[in-house]
């Protein structure tokens, strides 16, 4: 199993290893609103506080995505992360950006 700490709204969920971020963002209610769902792509950027060695490489999606000093700054998108396990904390992308 894996864990995910959403500090800000001081909150953590349990995600079994190889399950989206995303899922676990559901699953703690954290206030990290995202439309991925509804069409509006690219609306789950996240911050990667800690942990990001415990989440599957960068995807070819976030590369087109998302931009170089982004990524290099830790940021994501939910839907493309894969957690293998461990901790991670994250956070929503606008709060560091």
């Amino acid at each position: 199993m894996a864990t995910v700490h959403f500090p800000e709204d001081d909150l953590v969920a349990e995600l079994k290893d190889g399950g989206r971020l995303q899922d676990a963002i559901d699953a703690s209610g954290a206030d990290i609103p995202f439309g991925c769902r509804e069409g509006n792509c690219a609306t789950c950027m996240i911050h990667v506080v800690s942990g990001k060695e415990n989440l599957n490489p960068v995807t070819e999606a976030e590369e087109i995505t998302l931009m170089p000093d982004e990524i290099e700054q830790g940021i994501r998108l939910a839907c493309q992360c894969i957690v293998k396990g461990g901790e991670v904390s994250v956070r929503q992308a606008d709060a560091v950006l």
